[in-house]
C-alpha cells in the first residue's frame, strides 16, 4: 500500500488536505498551518498524486460547472477524478480537491472517493430547500440576538422569550439565549435579562414556581361533613386566637378548670386518607404564605366548613390537657366536638392577659415553659415581621406581558410590619405545643404511627442573650425532621412531640389527625410503611414551601428598601471577622454584610442606609451614615 503514496501527494487528512513530505515507516505529511506530523497510511486518504508544491494552491476557485456535470452523470457511477474532469474539465490536484469539497457538501452527489453517484432532482431539491430554511433560521436568530442586545424585542421574539422565562423559573438546564450572548446560564442571569427586557418588572416573584410550589389554589368538590355523635363543649369559652387578618383559623383554646382545652379544625372529618383532597394536600406539603397571596392546600371550601369560629358552631377535634406538677402535659380525652368559638387577634387577647379566663391559662402555659426551658429549649427572639403587597397574587408573567401588547405593569408597594413579642402570642405558643407533645405519647402509649417532629441538639448548647449571641446560636441548630421513631427535639426541649394544631395548612398534622381519628372510631390506621412513604412527600413538599417563603420574603423586602431609599434604619452588630461583619436591621428582620467595621463590637447599634439592590441575586449593599 505504501508504493501509492510518495512526496508531493494530495491527501485527505482528518477532513483536511495535506501534501506527504516523505514516505517511510510511517508517512511525514505537511498541514495547512505548516506543521509537520508523521501517520500510518490508514490515516490518509489519497486525493491526486501530484505534484502539489504548496496548499496555498488549493485557494484557488477552478471554473466549471456543478449543475450541468451533475445532470450529466444522472445514472452514472464516477471516481473523485473523473467527477473533476466533468465538473472542471481536468483532474489536477487543485480540481481534485474542489471537487472533493463538491462531494462533501453532498449535495448534489454522495458516495466515496472510489464510487459516486449523481442525487435524483427530488433530493437535491429536498436538500437545497433544508439548507435554504437553516440560512433563514439562522438570520432571523441573528436578528432576534441583536434585538435583545439592543432591548427592541417584537412579538415574534415571545417563543425564545418563554424558554428564557423557563430557565427563569428553574424548569429549564440549559438556555440558547443565555449561551449567545455570553452569560452564565443560571436562572438568576435568565431573571436578570427579563427585567433588562421589561418583560418581567419587579413584582414577579419566581420562587413559588422555582420550588415547585403550586401557584393555583386547589380545585376539588368538597363533600358535606358527614354527619355523627359530637360532644356539645359550647358552654366552653372558647378562643382562636391569631394574626390580624386570618383567613384559615384552625386551633383555640379553653380553660377548664386547672386543663386545657385545645381544639383543632376537624380536619380527617372531612377528608379520608387517599381520596383526592387527601393526595392534594399531600402533594402540596403545606399552605404557601407569600406576601402577595396565600396558596391553600386544600380548597377554600373546607375552611369554610371547619374553620373555628367562621360559623356560629364549629365542629372541632377536641383535646383535653392536663399538666403534671413537672410541666408535662397528658392527653386525658380526644373527642369530635361542638364548639362556639370567639375570635381574637394577638393585641387583643394580649390587653386580656391579667383577666380571667387568660391569666389562668397564660399560668399553665408559663409552667410548661419552665420546663421546656430547663430542658434546654431554645430562647431565640430575633426579630420578626409580616410583610403585605398590593400586587395581591398578580402573577405579572410573560405570557401576561404578551396578552397585554407589552404595556408597562403597574406600579405596587410593600409594607413590613412588626410582630412585637406579646404573651398572647407566647401563650397560644406553648398551648398547643403541649398538645403536641400531649398527643405524641398518646400515639406513643397506644401505638398509633405518626410523624414526629424531630431535632438533634446542637453541638455546644448555649443560653444566647443578646442579639449577636441569638444570631450564632441559631447557626448552630441541626435541621429538623419527621420520623416514625420519637425523639428529642432539642430546639423545643421536648423529648417527644408531634405537630398536630394546624391540619388545614400542615399536612403532616392532616396525618396525626387521620390516624388518632381511625383509632378512636376502631377504623383501620394507616401502615408504617405508608406513613413513611406519606411523610416523605409531605416533607418535600412543606421544605419546597419553606425555601419559597423564605426567598419570597427576603424579595418583597429587597423591594421595600428599593422603594424607601433614603430611609436610615438602625441595625445591630450581630457577627464580626476582622474588618467584616453581619448587621441585623430589626424593623426589616433581614442581615446585611459590611465591610469596614474594624472599630465596632458586637451587639453595637449602627445607622445604614441602602446603596443599591441586586434583586435577581437577593442580595443587597448598605453604607454606615
Amino acid at each position: 500500500m505504501l508504493q501509492n503514496f510518495k512526496s508531493h501527494s494530495l491527501v485527505l487528512y482528518k477532513t483536511a488536505p495535506a501534501i506527504i513530505d516523505q514516505v517511510g515507516d510511517k508517512i511525514s505529511i505537511q498541514l495547512a498551518n505548516g506543521k509537520s506530523v508523521k501517520v500510518r497510511p490508514k490515516d490518509i486518504q489519497l486525493l491526486h498524486p501530484g505534484p502539489l508544491k504548496s496548499l496555498a494552491d488549493l485557494n484557488q476557485t477552478p471554473q466549471g460547472n456543478v449543475e450541468e456535470a451533475w445532470e450529466l452523470l444522472q445514472g452514472e457511477t464516477v471516481e473523485l477524478t473523473e467527477l473533476a474532469e466533468f465538473i472542471y474539465g481536468e483532474a489536477s490536484p487543485v480540481t481534485v480537491w474542489h471537487a472533493w469539497q463538491v462531494l462533501h457538501a453532498a449535495i448534489h452527489f454522495t458516495g466515496s472517493r472510489e464510487q459516486i453517484t449523481a442525487r435524483t432532482e427530488a433530493e437535491v431539491e429536498a436538500i437545497v430547500n433544508k439548507q435554504r430554511e437553516k440560512e433563514e433560521e439562522a438570520a432571523r436568530w441573528k436578528d432576534y440576538l441583536q434585538r435583545v442586545k439592543d432591548h427592541t424585542i417584537q412579538p415574534e421574539d415571545f417563543p425564545h422569550l418563554s424558554d428564557l422565562e423557563r430557565m427563569a423559573y428553574r424548569k429549564a438546564s440549559t438556555n440558547r439565549t443565555l449561551k449567545a450572548l455570553g452569560i452564565e446560564v443560571a436562572p438568576e442571569k435568565a431573571h436578570r435579562l427579563l427585567l433588562q427586557l421589561r418583560l418581567w418588572n419587579d413584582a414577579v416573584n419566581p420562587y413559588p414556581t422555582r420550588f415547585d410550589c403550586a401557584t393555583t389554589q386547589p380545585e376539588l368538590e368538597v363533600p358535606e361533613l358527614p354527619e355523627e355523635p359530637r360532644e356539645d363543649l359550647t358552654a366552653l369559652e372558647t378562643f382562636a386566637i391569631d394574626d390580624d387578618n386570618c383567613s384559615d383559623p384552625d386551633d383555640a383554646i379553653s380553660l377548664d378548670g386547672e386543663c386545657l382545652w385545645i381544639h383543632v379544625a376537624d380536619a380527617a372529618a372531612l377528608i379520608k386518607a387517599d381520596s383526592p383532597l387527601d393526595q392534594e394536600a399531600r402533594a402540596r406539603g403545606a399552605n404557601l404564605y407569600l406576601p402577595e397571596i396565600v396558596i391553600n392546600m386544600l380548597p377554600s371550601a373546607v375552611t369554610s366548613i371547619l374553620g373555628l369560629g367562621l360559623q356560629d358552631i364549629s365542629p372541632a377535634l377536641s383535646f383535653k390537657i392536663g399538666i403534671k406538677e413537672d410541666g408535662s402535659p397528658t392527653c386525658l380525652k380526644i373527642i369530635p366536638s361542638l364548639i362556639r368559638v370567639q375570635r381574637l387577634s394577638y393585641s387583643a387577647a394580649d390587653e386580656l392577659m391579667e383577666t380571667s379566663p387568660f391569666q389562668e391559662m397564660n399560668l399553665i402555659a408559663e409552667q410548661f415553659r419552665k420546663r421546656r426551658v430547663a430542658q434546654g429549649a431554645a430562647r431565640i427572639n430575633l426579630p420578626e415581621v409580616k410583610l403585605k403587597t398590593t400586587v395581591d397574587g398578580e402573577l405579572y408573567n410573560l405570557a401576561a406581558r404578551h396578552e397585554l401588547g407589552l404595556k408597562e405593569p403597574d406600579d405596587f408597594s410593600v409594607e413590613i410590619k412588626d410582630l412585637p413579642r406579646l404573651k398572647s402570642r407566647e401563650m397560644v405558643t406553648d398551648a398547643m405545643l403541649m398538645a403536641g407533645e400531649a398527643i405524641a405519647v398518646y400515639c406513643i402509649e397506644n401505638e398509633i404511627p405518626v410523624p414526629f417532629a424531630c431535632q438533634p441538639p446542637p453541638d455546644e448548647s448555649g443560653t444566647p442573650e443578646t442579639m449577636a449571641e441569638m444570631f450564632a446560636y441559631r447557626k448552630k441548630f441541626k435541621r429538623s425532621g419527621l420520623h416514625l421513631d420519637p425523639d428529642w427535639h432539642s430546639g423545643l426541649g421536648l423529648e417527644r412531640y408531634t405537630r398536630s394544631t394546624s391540619p388545614l395548612r400542615r399536612y403532616s398534622d392532616l396525618l396525626v389527625h387521620q390516624q388518632v381519628r381511625a383509632f378512636i372510631g376502631g377504623q383501620p390506621l394507616i401502615s408504617e410503611a405508608d406513613m413513611l412513604e406519606r411523610m416523605s412527600q409531605a416533607e418535600i413538599g412543606g421544605g419546597n414551601t419553606a425555601m419559597a417563603e423564605r426567598r419570597s420574603n427576603r424579595h418583597w423586602t429587597l423591594l421595600h428598601m428599593q422603594q424607601h431609599p433614603e430611609t436610615v434604619y438602625r441595625g445591630v452588630v450581630v457577627d464580626k471577622r476582622d474588618d467584616r461583619g453581619v448587621v441585623m436591621i430589626p424593623e426589616l428582620a433581614i442581615d446585611v454584610k459590611m465591610r469596614r467595621m474594624a472599630d465596632v463590637e458586637l451587639d453595637d447599634e449602627v445607622e445604614l442606609q441602602l446603596l443599591q439592590i441586586n434583586l435577581p441575586e437577593l442580595d443587597f449593599t448598605c453604607r454606615m451614615v
